[in-house]
């Protein structure tokens, strides 16, 4: 079977245009791998970013807890010193009968 100049180079060309495409498939294909491996990244950055917030709103809860059991110590001490201060003005008010 004879093949003519027009069908080889015919086949040339296709033989390098398929050869292209395969190399631009190639490219594709390590872009969409990229692609992937940065979508789980972000994706596991953002679970991490959630669980942040979630603990960091946690810990905010207990420092707010932990301040209103502080003021109330506080409250109460004051409370007390001012009992005893009254007691104490109370007692220096009452005059004493020594006669």
């Amino acid at each position: 079977m004879a093949t003519t100049p027009e069908a080889d180079e015919t086949r040339a060309v296709a033989n390098h245009t398929l050869a292209y495409l395969r190399a631009l498939d190639k490219k594709v294909d390590l872009i969409i791998d990229a692609g992937q491996r940065h979508q789980e990244r972000l994706a596991r950055i953002e679970r991490d970013l959630g669980e942040m917030r979630r603990d960091f709103g946690r810990d905010l809860v207990e420092v707010k807890s932990d301040i209103a059991l502080l003021e109330n110590k506080v409250l109460t001490a004051q409370t007390e010193i001012l009992v005893v201060l009254r007691r104490l003005a109370h007692d220096t008010e009452l005059p004493t009968s020594e006669n």
